[in-house]
């Protein structure tokens, strides 16, 4: 019996939660929109009302109070995008692009089901009509646009800006409005976007979209998800994304990444000084002598102060989870990979080995050339 009832409570306690959003709703609705008889005179002609309901009064007070909050015009933006996610999902995506939405219109608004894709609204419609015809309304068609691991934000701007003919600073503006990083907001990759769009509705969907990875990556790895936390697992991941493309080798240099900062070791990357205008340029010895921002791994110890550029997925799980693996050097080989070491007289074996190995190849070259000259000279009968 006091099972019986223990379970009736908590029944009852769960539909109190429930219902208690609705309650709030209702009546920060009346206290916003009520109007003031002193300084809002009468409308030459009372508005429509619905016709009264066999609810008992408090039910229909409440019915009215949602109506006056969803009739709103003029407050939903032109271009909407659905997820492919369950409601939870789908209503902080429709927060996030500026919807009015209240928390208790999660349970009352949404419906069951929702067709993912791009909505345009031609005209201001109401929460009501929006979410009456959700499904109703066509979607847009898209094309695919890119993210290039290792680009900074001025690459993507750029490229992104000659694709949409959107105004560059329009662009900017709206990614720092939704992204809570510099650099690397946008995770590499490619994505479906409307022929016509505008910078906002774009940046908060490339961003949403990463932020959900982002998420999901940091929970299963650190626990939690926490922005300014999880920016340096961003800035270790450009530095990876710089410094190889083969998915396969990422976590060991991650893992010489963390070595090094464990020891008090100065990480000395060339692709640290790939940053912002310089993101795709050749780090040359005199480069390295003069800059002096704390991009320069070779003057200053500790990570850079934001990320390089965009990561892959790849590159981001190999910064949460590294190799385990006592390495700290690393160098090119010949075959575009890299050679490991957990000492510098190994790491200079390595560099002696793959020096040999270059002017053996360069020999080679040049004996072959030398034989296709002769064979191509006219023969003298």
């Amino acid at each position: 019996m006091e099972k019986r009832w223990g379970w009736l409570a908590a029944i009852v306690l769960l539909l109190l939660m429930a219902l208690l959003p609705l309650w709030f709703h209702s009546a920060r609705t009346r206290s916003v929109e009520a109007p003031s008889t002193a300084l809002h005179p009468a409308p030459k002609s009372p508005p429509k009302t619905p016709a009264p309901s066999k609810r008992n009064s408090q039910n229909e007070t409440l019915t009215l109070a949602e109506l006056r909050h969803m009739n709103r015009r003029g407050t939903l933006p032109r271009l909407v995008y659905l997820p492919d996610a369950d409601r939870g999902e789908i209503f902080r995506s429709l927060r996030r692009q500026g919807l009015p939405l209240w928390i208790s219109d999660r349970f009352f608004l949404l419906p069951g089901r929702i067709k993912p894709g791009w909505v345009r609204l031609k005209r201001p419609i109401s929460l009501r009509e929006f979410f009456e015809k959700i499904n109703d309304f066509p979607r847009e068609k898209t094309r695919r646009v890119v993210m290039y691991s290792g680009d900074s934000l001025d690459d993507f701007v750029r490229n992104f800006s000659r694709q949409t003919r959107l105004n560059p600073r329009a662009i900017f503006d709206e990614y720092f409005r939704f992204s809570p990083y510099l650099e690397g907001g946008i995770l590499a990759g490619f994505y479906r976007l409307p022929y016509r769009l505008s910078a906002g509705p774009a940046m908060a969907y490339l961003t949403g979209q990463s932020e959900k990875v982002f998420a999901r990556l940091a929970r299963k790895y650190l626990g939690e998800y926490d922005p300014a936390g999880f920016k340096r697992y961003l800035i270790v991941a450009s530095i990876v994304q710089r410094e190889s493309w083969h998915p396969e080798e990422m976590p060991r240099i991650a893992a010489v990444i963390y070595n090094r900062l464990k020891r008090g070791m100065k990480l000395q990357m060339d692709a640290t000084l790939n940053y912002g205008p310089y993101s795709h340029r050749i780090v040359t010895p005199e480069r390295i002598r003069r800059d002096s921002s704390r991009f320069n791994t070779y003057r200053y110890k500790g990570l850079p102060p934001e990320p390089l550029g965009s990561v892959t997925r790849d590159a981001l799980v190999a910064a949460l989870h590294p190799a385990k693996s006592s390495d700290l050097y690393f160098v090119r080989n010949l075959s575009g990979t890299h050679d490991f070491a957990p000492d510098y007289a190994t790491h200079l074996a390595n560099i002696s080995r793959i020096k040999a190995e270059r002017a053996r190849l360069e020999r080679a070259k040049k004996a072959w050339n030398a034989l296709r000259k002769r064979s191509a000279k006219p023969r003298h009968r």
